[in-house]
């Protein structure tokens, strides 16, 4: 008999411990949902009506949505250590808002002072950093819109990670660019892989897999931003 009590008030104890910590873990396991689900990233559909309008989702609303870039992790980066040695197919545009919003008006500014369509800066941020302003690649870039040290120094850069600095710099770069190559496909090529590059493969795209993968993400952002920002 007295086994059977000392059983039930240990029972008794477990159950008022389980009741005192179950709520502690399961508003754990909500804020770490909530984290994954802010840092994901998302594939693109498109769908476009008779007029010809183009409209994007980040989901298959209907059957008219067709797939048009699907993020192969749909995760954001874990690390910015090694970005530039990534796959380009990884690149997806993050669902969480917040940094987008964030820096948008610098992005706006910048755009209008080298007469640039913001959509287009944004696509660009978003392959290069995904808007975090301290990642670094392998090779050594830098910032929002990674940088390589020559560059952040040819255009007057003091301190890569400062969001407008990076904005401006490599705004006043794509300017340089598009008005030496004329297009904006030439124009991201030698952002990816230098200016001497696509002269030496007279003015096409380089035949390299990342530049190639990395020229046709951002045009597809670009669309996707002209339409949602």
């Amino acid at each position: 008999m007295l086994r059977n009590l000392l059983k039930s008030r240990l029972l008794s104890q477990m159950k008022i411990k389980l009741k005192l910590i179950l709520p502690s873990f399961i508003c754990l396991l909500s804020l770490i949902t909530s984290v994954f689900v802010s840092t994901a990233s998302a594939d693109i559909y498109m769908y476009t009506d008779k007029s010809g309008n183009k409209f994007f989702s980040e989901r298959k609303e209907n059957k008219n949505y067709k797939l048009l870039l699907r993020s192969d992790s749909n995760r954001a980066p874990p690390s910015f250590k090694n970005w530039k040695a990534k796959s380009y197919t990884n690149i997806a545009i993050p669902r969480n808002k917040t940094l987008q919003r964030k820096y948008h008006p610098i992005i706006v500014n910048a755009a209008n002072k080298h007469q640039l369509d913001p959509a287009f800066l944004h696509a660009v941020i978003t392959a290069e950093s995904a808007y975090q302003r301290k990642a670094i690649s392998s090779a050594g870039a830098q910032g929002l819109m990674q940088l390589m040290p020559e560059t952040a120094k040819r255009f007057g850069v003091n301190d890569p990670f400062d969001p407008t600095q990076s904005i401006f710099a490599g705004a006043l770069y794509l300017k340089t660019l598009l008005k030496e190559f004329r297009s904006k496909d030439l124009a991201l090529a030698a952002y990816n892989a230098g200016e001497g590059a696509v002269r030496r493969y007279k003015r096409q795209i380089p035949p390299y897999p990342e530049t190639q993968k990395y020229v046709s993400k951002v045009l597809t952002f670009y669309q996707y931003y002209k339409h949602n920002l």
